[in-house]
């Protein structure tokens, strides 16, 4: 299954849950750059495939800087998802059998199996 539309599902599914709430008072957002830092924990068990050759990130954001390239096939052990800047679905986690970590869109991740939380 497509990552990306199993966290579209996952997020129309908490907003449905609790579509009622709203936030009263909520102060002006800051100027926020898509190459920021951003938080990650591993609090996920879920785990996936390139479906093509990618660079993983080291934000989650095209334009942001590689940490290394892999191929098709490669298996990555998903740690988190998040929505980025633009508010497209990216996950971190790290590249089967290395200690080699990043970014990857959720649009080139297959999703297997596992639990996903957001980071």
């Amino acid at each position: 299954m497509n990552l990306a539309k199993r966290l579209g599902t996952t997020v129309a599914a908490t907003a449905l849950l609790f579509g009622g709430l709203t936030t009263i008072g909520a102060g002006p957002a800051s100027a926020a750059s898509p190459c920021d830092a951003r938080a990650y924990q591993n609090n996920s068990s879920a785990y996936g495939y390139f479906f093509g050759s990618y660079n993983l990130k080291t934000r989650p954001a095209a334009e942001c800087s590689n940490v290394k390239k892999f191929s098709a096939g490669t298996k990555l052990y998903i740690w988190c998802y998040i929505y980025n800047y633009y508010g497209n679905a990216w996950v971190y986690g790290r590249v089967e059998g290395t200690q080699t970590k990043g970014w990857i869109s959720a649009d080139n991740v297959s999703y297997e199996g596992g639990s996903l939380n957001i980071c």
